[in-house]
């Protein structure tokens, strides 16, 4: 590890964000004593999750960090069916543009890609998302790719949710070291090698339509809801 200080880590939270998007790379990251997180949220107004089961209070506004005087080292966007009406929120996806222009590191876990993709950061970039969102990311000018997770040059994208899990320890093995992103492993007892079963990543690309096809149906009133149409 070159950096003497701790990574800046701001993580956003939205209405409609899925908490684990967020909360598996903050505790991976939060027990490293390299990281320190932060995070923003998008209103000013207390955040409810994606099932309205719970609220985020008394975050810092997104818009008070100044992103040329304010450092971000590594910025953390989370997927949810509140990604739509985000993605339509320009003070937000300029406030991107302008956070990315100088982090070291513009991350991303399920539907927070097509966040970035929205703002024009993954432009011809390898990305990953959730995988029944593969044609939208396309379609927004990114170029996805069905892995856990992938770093295209200063970008890094997990898929679906726990994916943003390994995605932080590999900031940690890239970043500190793998002895280090070993220990934070083994406190968080996550060990998702040990399990061998069927996954997206494995199933033939006509029966993965299908299934997105069937998500995208289930997807729609929920982000309806917090988009407000």
């Amino acid at each position: 590890m070159t950096n003497t200080k701790p990574y800046k880590v701001i993580i956003v939270a939205y209405p409609g964000m899925t908490m684990l998007d967020a909360v598996g790379p903050n505790e991976v990251l939060a027990n490293s004593p390299h990281f320190n997180v932060k995070w923003v949220a998008t209103e000013q107004n207390p955040i409810s999750n994606d099932h309205n089961s719970f609220s985020l209070e008394n975050l810092d506004y997104y818009a008070d960090i100044d992103p040329h005087n304010d450092q971000c080292d590594i910025l953390l966007i989370p997927g949810g069916p509140g990604d739509a009406a985000l993605m339509e929120n320009t003070a937000f996806l300029d406030w991107i543009v302008a956070i990315d222009k100088t982090s070291m590191l513009t991350t991303s876990v399920c539907t927070g890609a097509l966040i970035l993709a929205k703002a024009g950061v993954l432009n011809n970039q390898k990305a990953c998302t959730h995988w029944a969102c593969l044609d939208e990311l396309s379609e927004l000018g990114a170029l996805p790719v069905r892995k856990r997770f992938v770093q295209s040059s200063k970008y890094v994208s997990a898929s679906g949710v726990s994916a943003g899990i390994d995605m932080a320890l590999y900031l940690l093995r890239s970043l500190v070291s793998k002895k280090h992103a070993n220990d934070i492993r083994f406190g968080i007892e996550y060990y998702p090698q040990t399990y061998k079963l069927v996954s997206t990543y494995s199933l033939p690309r006509y029966l993965l339509n299908k299934l997105s096809l069937r998500f995208r149906e289930f997807y729609k009133p929920a982000r309806k809801r917090f988009s407000g149409k």
